[in-house]
């Protein structure tokens, strides 16, 4: 626990606090203790908030183990409050963290559970990044090409459809990646 605690301090201001002090791993435990309870939503909301940013710091640093243990809450009271777009933002995040942490076929299942998500919320952008990263791992790490092709396809078109030229470029050469390694 951290020394310097001021007293009366809820879990929420001093998870920030330390986050915001680049005292990420302290920051942890205060967050998760904030994210048991039980407030109004724009309470709830903050929480959230300050987990999603610690996990991305957490990733940042090479922790996605750390970065797991506050996404998986934050991507549950981001659903709990309806806010999709942030709930898959840390489902992302989560598979991200299961893919450097070498669970390659967790993570294929979080990409595409959230791709199908983001695709009943109408959220293409995310979707597509759910869909390209599903294709990185088959490409580079499995190099299961023939499975990867739809999914290639898939990022590539959606990117190109929301004018993200630089990820729909990176899809496309996965995508002929994929596509010689299958023919060869």
């Amino acid at each position: 626990m951290p020394q310097n605690r001021v007293e009366g301090e809820s879990p929420l201001g001093l998870g920030t606090s330390l986050t915001d002090k680049g005292r990420f791993h302290d920051a942890i435990e205060p967050l998760l203790r904030a994210a048991a309870i039980s407030g109004p939503p724009a309470q709830r909301r903050a929480t959230a908030a300050a987990m999603l940013r610690l996990g991305v710091g957490l990733c940042g640093r090479h922790d996605f183990a750390g970065a797991l243990r506050v996404h998986l809450p934050a991507a549950a009271l981001f659903a709990e409050l309806g806010d999709a777009e942030e709930e898959l933002q840390c489902r992302l995040y989560t598979g991200i963290c299961e893919w450097q942490l070498k669970a390659y076929e967790s993570a294929i299942r979080i990409f595409e559970s959230t791709a199908e998500d983001a695709l009943r919320a109408r959220q293409a952008a995310l979707r597509a990044q759910a869909m390209l990263s599903i294709t990185c791992i088959l490409v580079d790490h499995l190099r299961q090409y023939r499975r990867a092709v739809p999914y290639a396809s898939e990022a590539a078109r959606l990117f190109g459809s929301t004018g993200h030229r630089d990820q729909e470029a990176h899809a496309l050469r996965h995508l002929g990646e994929a596509r010689r390694g299958r023919a060869a």
